[in-house]
């Protein structure tokens, strides 16, 4: 249970940290002007070779929270296994070399 508490304080440290950081680059991005390139009226041409866009959306910047609650669980899935893998290694480490110390006794 100690192990499991450790990795729950973590993943809750890794949550708020992630958050802090969605919302600050959600108010960076916010606050500046657009690009020259974003200014551009809906009649101008598109640059040769560029696509049209897609249709429901603007591509890539139109993300849906849904996509973005599958990252963060990905994410924290990853830093999950980890910081439980650390852990293993620690308590594993430690086990190996109380039980030398009661063998050299």
């Amino acid at each position: 249970m100690k192990t499991l508490g450790r990795i729950l304080i973590i993943l809750a440290a890794f949550a708020l940290i992630m958050g802090i950081a969605y919302v600050a680059v959600n108010a960076i991005s916010a606050s500046g002007t657009a690009p020259a390139f974003e200014r551009r009226g809906a009649g101008s041409p598109r640059p040769e070779g560029a696509r049209p866009p897609l249709p429901g959306g603007e591509g890539r910047g139109g993300g849906s929270i849904l996509r973005l609650m599958f990252g963060f669980v990905r994410n924290a899935g990853i830093v999950a296994v980890i910081v439980a893998l650390v852990v293993w290694l620690q308590d594993f480490l430690e086990k190996r070399r109380r039980t030398a110390q009661q063998a050299a006794r």
